[in-house]
């Protein structure tokens, strides 16, 4: 039998590891936890929405790192491109190239679009503040955000953070986790609230719970801020199905609980209904 004859019948072998799927990597659980990556993501969360500057110090006490940790992490994601060193301050300032992040997830099949024209719809219906949020460990952070002038007297921004019990966006969010993340997110908050978790906290975040489930929505009246009435709802991403929530809520004069139930309720359901449909069908 000649070479070409066994070359061609016999299977070739090849030096090395067996090729695996990117993806199947990924889902195993058992692949290693890349320490250095987590620790320079902490950095990036550390910063929030109403932070200018934040120096070595504040960061290392946010995330709990090392400062010498954090210096070396510093000077890596500036060279990224992910941070800006301010020498008038001595500090560090997010740069504009952390939204190619973000964006990269919000504007994925349209998502972010779609969403933002069922949100100026329904902020055009009176004073109120439609937010699409995502969760930021304790706290559920603004992506996007619609607000009226007379909404509410708090400063509410894009970036900014509010308490994942206590807010209407918050509870939809823990509404529409799994069993297991969201047993995970409680011990988080128990180790945030203390005493108050377990006598107060909970009670009405499982309360709050409850009702969603009977309803299909959330709600916070007074409990997160006294005077700040809202609702809420979950979406999910198309393709991924990462959860948001899509919220109404302003100042208690202007939106009492029943003007929230019988006017902006329904059109928060609708366009909840709506996006999900319209999601599905471009993907």
């Amino acid at each position: 039998m000649s070479e070409e004859n066994q070359t061609n019948d016999q299977p070739v072998r090849r030096r090395g590891r067996p090729r695996q799927d990117i993806g199947a990597a990924a889902l195993n659980e058992e692949r290693p936890f890349v320490s250095s990556l987590a620790r320079g993501l902490s950095i990036l969360r550390a910063f929030r929405a109403d932070d200018k500057v934040l120096g070595t110090q504040a960061l290392a006490e946010r995330t709990g790192l090392h400062k010498t940790t954090v210096s070396r992490l510093l000077g890596t994601l500036t060279k990224l491109g992910y941070l800006r060193y301010m020498p008038e301050y001595g500090k560090y300032a997010v740069s504009n190239q952390v939204l190619t992040l973000g964006y990269a997830a919000i504007g994925r099949f349209g998502f972010g679009e779609l969403v933002r024209s069922h949100m100026d719809q329904m902020a055009a219906e009176g004073d109120c503040v439609v937010a699409l949020s995502v969760r930021d460990g304790p706290d559920m952070m603004f992506v996007e955000l619609v607000r009226r002038p007379t909404a509410v007297a708090l400063n509410l921004n894009v970036g900014s953070r509010i308490p994942l019990a206590e807010s209407a966006p918050g509870r939809a969010y823990l509404f529409a986790m799994g069993e297991e993340e969201r047993a995970e997110a409680f011990a988080l908050l128990a180790g945030i609230h203390g005493d108050a978790w377990a006598k107060e906290k909970r009670p009405a975040l499982e309360a709050a719970l409850s009702r969603m489930a009977d309803n299909g929505y959330s709600d916070s009246f007074g409990e997160w801020v006294a005077g700040h009435n809202a609702v809420g709802v979950v979406l999910r991403a198309p393709m991924t199905g990462d959860i948001y929530t899509l919220s109404v809520g302003g100042n208690a004069r202007n939106l009492p609980p029943e003007k929230l139930k019988s006017v902006h309720l329904p059109m928060l359901m609708r366009a909840a209904q709506e996006i999900s449909a319209l999601s599905a069908s471009n993907f």
